[in-house]
């Protein structure tokens, strides 16, 4: 396999199951059936690997994202448009072994700051613009700093769920969704809107 984008993904499904430090150059090579000789065809190192691999999935995730938002037709339902992204990322996080953050933070430093830039983004870009928006539109109280929600509640979501043991083996994707933030989004919201609330989990 000599497809650099086949290659990009991969890498990242073997590191994010393995862990980024654990699983080798000789274990990839063996799992694509190729020589390592032919990865540092386009890699010059293994963090680099480990950062590209990185971003060809980041990319994935906010292009999923990103085509949600503009087929969707809740514009008036800014909440509806982040229960989805959360949603989508516990799916995605529930298929990462903590040993791929454990590894991307004490190894990849690169690697650790484009997660942590893409969350960034996510949060501040996307996620804080729909609730300033559901504010504007009477779903969340005005007293409410909508700023401190997202620091508070959506900033580290996987920091959350894999505080001291992987909450995953416990609880799906679900549960953690309507725990982690569903109910705090529903604490938030004003009375009339929790009332007539389009999502069954509020």
């Amino acid at each position: 396999m000599e497809n650099k984008k086949e290659l990009l993904e991969c890498a990242f499904s073997n590191f994010s199951k393995f862990g980024s430090k654990r699983f080798s150059m000789d274990e990839l090579a063996h799992d694509l059936g190729i020589s390592k000789k032919t990865i540092y065809k386009h890699f010059q190192s293994k963090e680099e690997l480990v950062m590209e691999s990185l971003q060809c999935f980041l990319r994935k995730v906010r292009s999923t994202i990103d085509d949600h938002m503009q087929e969707s037709p809740n514009e008036d339902q800014p909440l509806l448009t982040i229960v989805y992204i959360y949603k989508l990322g516990l799916d995605h996080l529930q298929g990462i072994s903590p040993a791929f953050f454990y590894g991307l933070n004490k190894y990849y430093y690169k690697a650790a700051q484009v997660y942590s830039e893409f969350r960034e983004d996510l949060v501040w870009n996307v996620v804080h613009p729909l609730l300033l928006k559901a504010q504007k539109l009477g779903q969340i109280r005005p007293n409410v700093n909508v700023e401190l929600v997202c620091k508070l509640f959506l900033l580290r979501l996987e920091d959350t769920v894999y505080s001291k043991a992987n909450l995953f083996d416990e609880y799906s994707a679900q549960e953690l969704l309507d725990h982690v933030i569903i109910n705090n989004l529903r604490g938030v919201l004003t009375l009339e809107y929790l009332q007539n609330c389009p999502y069954e989990s509020y």
